[in-house]
């Protein structure tokens, strides 16, 4: 147990693992989203339902427990512990995060808009 923040190793490396994972998980589906909307339909070939996204993020998480947390390899790139540093995280995530939504919304009125084509053109 660290006396410093009250937390032992293993707590520390799950909360590190699981923000990790779910912040390269939002990131990787905010650019699903941009490429399906400008360039072409990606997510028709994905599976959406929640089985699918937990496993996708249980495997992003073993991979990046293995590679970058297990051998503390994120500990060893010089990080500093201040505030800015903090900012910087928070302001990447709220980002990132309304991007997301941006992107999902624009998606959401488009698939709105070609049922509504395919509607008008089936009761012509």
């Amino acid at each position: 147990m660290n006396p410093k923040n009250g937390y032992d190793e293993r707590t520390v490396i799950n909360i590190t693992t699981t923000t990790s994972t779910l912040i390269v998980y939002l990131s990787l589906l905010t650019i699903l989203l941009f490429v399906d909307f400008y360039y072409f339909k990606i997510l028709d070939l994905i599976n959406q339902n929640s089985i699918s996204v937990i496993l996708n993020m249980f495997i992003i998480g073993i991979i990046n427990y293995v590679y970058f947390i297990k051998d503390k390899k994120f500990l060893e790139k010089g990080f500093k512990t201040d505030k800015k540093g903090g900012y910087v995280i928070i302001l990447f995530i709220v980002l990132n995060s309304m991007c997301l939504l941006y992107f999902a919304n624009k998606n959401r009125e488009k698939i709105f808009a070609e049922r509504e084509k395919a509607r008008i053109e089936k009761n012509r």
